[in-house]
Parts: structure tokens; C-alpha cells; sequence
């Protein structure tokens, strides 16, 4: 990062640093401790002055670039807050993840705050992580219902279970076999099985209808 940053309109009459620049950027109320210290220490390193009383009383209170508590400062954008420059800086140089930027700068310990290009940016990697997340969901369940689709169709037929009987063929066992002989008995057949034991004398009863003058004779009705 440059070392031209918010922190160079609080040079000292002798354009260096000192206490006085640090009360003055920090009564703006602009500006958190942490930002103005990793701010003087980007302007130490580009060659300006730190007063020793700045140093001691000032800035060793707070958490700089290389502080752990402070794991984002390094990359600090030159107005003291988090542009899409250094949130690209962090992702893609410091391998942070998206969520795991926001969270932090959301905690409040560095002080900055994530502006427009970074917010933009860091909703579009959200937005690219889930489309991701919702292909790899929706692959692995059709693989899954492929799967079940595909063991259903594999799985063996199962025989006929308890209860299942072949179909009824009647055959020569059937109303013969039932020995439902009525037009024939033993070796007569027809009318012939109702004569008594071959007497051809015995007949079935007839209608004596007497003689011709109209009178009842005395002859029964009925012969026997």
C-alpha cells in the first residue's frame, strides 16, 4: 500500500510525526486508534519521523498491521477503511475467504469499515458461492435419485408368493369323473331304465276313457 494515506494532513511543523498527530486525527472522530497506528505505520516506513512519545504513549496502547487481534489492518486502504482494493488484497493475496473478511470487519477491532467496492464485491462472491453451493446440491441429488430410479429398475422380480395357485383345467375328472351319469345307468340308456328288471308287461299308467255313450264305466280309471 502506498504511504500516502489520511494521516499526512497531521504532519508536525517539521513534517514529521508526533503526539499532536495523533490527538488531532483522533478527535475528528473519524478514526479509531487501530487505524491511525497502522496509518503512522505506513508512514514510518516510507522514511517520515515517529516521535518516541507518540510511540510509547500512543501507539503501543493499540493493535498495528502485524497484531493478531488486528488480522486485517496490513491491508488498510489510505483513508483508513476497507476499499475492494484491499478486500481483493486480502482474498486473493491472503487466502480469506468472503464470509470470513466480512465477520472480521463486522467485529469492529480494526476500526475500518467496508466500503462500497468492497461490499459489492464481497456480495457477488457470496452470490457466486451459492450458486455454486445450489449446482453441487442439485447434481448430487439427481445423482441420487439416478441412483435409487436405477436400483429399482435392476432389482430382481420376486417369485409368486404364498397364496398364488395355477390356473383350474378341468379335464377328464371333471363332470364325468363326477360320475353325473343321467342319461345312461349300467348298460340301459334313455327311457329303457325305467322298465321294472326287462318286464315289458309293466307300463305306465293310462287313461281309461270308459266307452262311447258318455257314461263313467265300471272299469277303473287307472290301470295299473
Amino acid at each position: 500500500m502506498t504511504w500516502i494515506n489520511f494521516m499526512s494532513g497531521y504532519k508536525g511543523p517539521h513534517g514529521n510525526f508526533g503526539k499532536r498527530s495523533w490527538t488531532d486525527a483522533f478527535n475528528t472522530g473519524n478514526y479509531s486508534g487501530n487505524q491511525i497506528k497502522v496509518a503512522l505505520q505506513e508512514q514510518g516506513q516510507a522514511g517520515y519521523s515517529l516521535g518516541s512519545g507518540l510511540r510509547t504513549e500512543y501507539m503501543q496502547k493499540h493493535q498495528g498491521a502485524g497484531h493478531a487481534d488486528n488480522p486485517l489492518g496490513k491491508y488498510q486502504g489510505p483513508h483508513g477503511n476497507f476499499g475492494r482494493l484491499a478486500y481483493n488484497e486480502a482474498k486473493l493475496g491472503g487466502g480469506w475467504k468472503p464470509q470470513d473478511i466480512y465477520d472480521e470487519i463486522q467485529s469492529g477491532r480494526s476500526g475500518m469499515q467496508m466500503m462500497g467496492g468492497a461490499l459489492e464485491q464481497y456480495n457477488i462472491d457470496i452470490a457466486d458461492e451459492q450458486a455454486a453451493r445450489d449446482a453441487a446440491k442439485w447434481r448430487t441429488d439427481l445423482q441420487t435419485q439416478l441412483t435409487d430410479l436405477n436400483n429399482q429398475i435392476n432389482e430382481p422380480v420376486a417369485p409368486p408368493g404364498v397364496g398364488y395357485s395355477a390356473p383350474s383345467v378341468v379335464g377328464k375328472s371333471g363332470t364325468r369323473g363326477a360320475n353325473l351319469k343321467i342319461a345312461e345307468r349300467g348298460s340301459r340308456s334313455g327311457t329303457k331304465r325305467w322298465k321294472r328288471g326287462g318286464d315289458s308287461s309293466w307300463s305306465m299308467a293310462t287313461v281309461n276313457t270308459g266307452g262311447t255313450s258318455g257314461k263313467a264305466s265300471n272299469s277303473s280309471a287307472v290301470n295299473v
